[in-house]
């Protein structure tokens, strides 16, 4: 697995964002502000490494005076995040199959428009049995294609909860056996429903 870079997010809200080297990502809202062991009362370790010493809540983020973390800033940050705990049931498997399954139904949306169809429910009446709706087809082909990811899904997520959670892949890596809904678009039949 790729080790992804570390980051902490405590923002004005009080709300501690959390990212491991392993991907795995988690929340804590409403809560003290962690003891880092330097002043702040924002903290930004990710693509930006700085903190925000006094918020101004009359201000939005451009306009806070920004301080960049020093080293030994940075240090205490990458301690913090390696003693930090997911809170319960959070962990590596429940991530990766959640934004599979986002993954999968943004990839099903994108079919159900590019055949011309407004929602779901107008695949379902066109697609049906003995249909005689002008757009029958592309409502079939849309329907394989949501049963194909649908099960092609359900077979990562068994291989992923099969798999230790120090031995999971990258999340790529399962993200990419789930077919793109541009290969699964060719000839649509002219129209809208």
């Amino acid at each position: 697995m790729n080790d992804m870079k570390n980051a902490l997010v405590f923002c004005e809200n009080r709300n501690l964002y959390v990212r491991k080297p392993n991907g795995l990502e988690y929340e804590f809202q409403n809560v003290d502000k962690p003891a880092l062991g330097f002043e702040f009362d924002v903290v930004i370790y990710d693509d930006m490494e700085v903190k925000i010493l006094k918020w101004d809540r009359n201000k939005n983020f451009d306009e806070q005076e920004v301080i960049p973390l020093d080293a030994g800033e940075k240090e205490l940050c990458e301690q913090y995040i390696a003693n930090s705990e997911a809170p319960e049931g959070v962990n590596l498997h429940n991530q990766f199959v959640e934004q599979l399954g986002d993954y999968c139904r943004q990839q099903q949306e994108e079919v159900r428009m590019t055949y011309g169809f407004r929602d779901m429910e107008m695949v379902l009446i066109a697609g049906r049995e003995g249909s005689n709706h002008p757009m029958r087809g592309n409502a079939r082909r849309v329907l394989e294609y949501v049963d194909n990811t649908h099960q092609i899904f359900a077979q990562v997520t068994d291989e992923i909860f099969a798999t230790k959670e120090e031995l999971l892949k990258d999340y790529d890596v399962y993200r990419r056996q789930i077919p793109q809904s541009s290969m699964a678009t060719g000839h649509a039949e002219l129209g809208n429903s």
